[in-house]
């Protein structure tokens, strides 16, 4: 049976868009199919690590906001410290510039755009896989990579991802311009704000973009926890001294699929997850950006190499997270456990060693891995209780 497309990619954010593109500069048959038509908003906080941009590769520039040097940390907004770097630490975009850059670099390589359709199911045959759209046409190819985020159609077509829905996480986002803001300084331009203490499992932010701000809370573990989300918000809104009071602001909701084992599953036969839809999302910080990128790459990669060595790329790709991203994460994963149980040792700890937080930045730059991070944070935390860990820390410390 002849096939439609050799790939198709079902979602147009940074991880199909990237594997579109790399699919067809290969000489592959590619279609992406995208449920919105782009320019397209994306409920975000748009922050690109130095690796992210590093792994893209080319310029960027048409779409950055801003360059940060600065991170300003608080704890309920009291007792701020800062870390500062000499280089870029992370660059601002606005999610809907930015994908539909990153796909018009995939149409460039004549990678196919289906905009403003809905993948409704898939089926993988014996041949292939079948692809049904929301109008009834069915389209045929050889592989399908799934990237099409949190709520992933294609995930649930083939029962990968978790059974249970705790293991997402909420957040809450809005976009402040800059002339609805009183006394914001133009110094902080170039910070970001990261506030802990208010949000179960998760923090506040303020981003600064090229028009205004990006605010927004977000946490894992909503559902168990029964976090009333829309309160953390407010509570921290409210708190922030330069934003008045908006009676019509709109406020936007989205999933966060956080990284929840290091043994999930992320393809079965000629089905590929990425990003958001293979939940590769820091379950720490929520950067999920550069796993967007790094998996589409690999999946990319994986169906090179199952065609020349005549196997399908289940394997592959698989082994491949699990080495390159799974590795990582799941030191993540252990760290955040007992930061949002120990919310503010945690803080004071990176407060009192500056150190941390330079060793952080290189984690963010792609120099260091999680597992570094978290063994120099447990032996200055030791130190600064001076040996008195209390049973309960002791075991949650054991665990990371």
């Amino acid at each position: 049976m002849g096939q439609d497309f050799d790939v198709v990619v079902v979602g147009g954010g940074p991880g199909g868009s990237t594997a579109a593109r790399l699919c067809a500069q290969r000489g592959m048959k590619t279609l992406l199919i995208e449920k919105e038509r782009f320019p397209r908003y994306k409920p975000c906080g748009g922050c690109l690590s130095q690796k992210a941009v590093r792994l893209l590769g080319f310029d960027l520039s048409p779409v950055l906001d801003r360059v940060i040097e600065t991170v300003k940390f608080t704890y309920c907004l009291e007792d701020p410290f800062f870390i500062q770097s000499e280089q870029p630490m992370a660059f601002m975009v606005m999610r809907d510039r930015f994908d539909h850059f990153l796909i018009e670099k995939a149409s460039e390589e004549r990678a196919e755009i289906l905009e403003g359709e809905k993948v409704v199911r898939v089926e993988e045959k014996a041949e292939g896989v079948e692809v049904e759209l929301f109008g009834g046409q069915r389209l045929s190819c050889q592989y399908l990579i799934g990237a099409d985020g949190p709520a992933s159609t294609v995930a649930r077509s083939l029962a990968l991802g978790p059974r249970e829905i705790s293991v997402n996480g909420f957040g809450l986002e809005c976009e402040i311009p800059f002339q609805s803001l009183n006394g914001f300084s133009k110094e902080n331009l170039d910070q970001l704000h990261l506030n802990f203490g208010q949000v179960p499992n998760g923090y506040g932010w303020v981003f600064p973009k090229g028009e205004g701000l990006s605010i927004g809370v977000g946490g894992m573990l909503i559902y168990k926890k029964k976090t009333k989300i829309q309160k953390c918000f407010n509570d921290f809104v409210g708190g922030l001294s330069y934003i008045q009071e908006e009676k019509d602001r709109k406020v936007i909701g989205h999933l966060l699929p956080s990284f929840y084992d290091e043994k999930q599953k992320v393809a079965r036969g000629r089905v590929l997850l990425v990003g958001d839809a293979a939940h590769l999302m820091d379950p720490l910080m929520g950067e999920g950006i550069y796993y967007a990128i790094q998996s589409g790459m690999m999946a990319t990669k994986a169906i090179l190499e199952s065609e020349e060595k005549g196997i399908l790329p289940t394997d592959l790709y698989q082994e491949s997270v699990r080495i390159h991203i799974f590795e990582n994460l799941k030191w993540a994963l252990y760290f955040s456990r007992f930061v949002f149980q120990f919310t503010r040792l945690a803080y004071q700890t990176l407060q009192r060693y500056p150190e941390l937080g330079d060793l952080y930045l290189q984690v963010l730059g792609g120099a260091e891995s999680y597992q570094s991070f978290v063994i120099g944070i447990k032996k200055r935390m030791k130190e600064f209780l001076g040996g008195r860990l209390s049973g309960k820390i002791k075991a949650a410390i054991a665990k990371i």
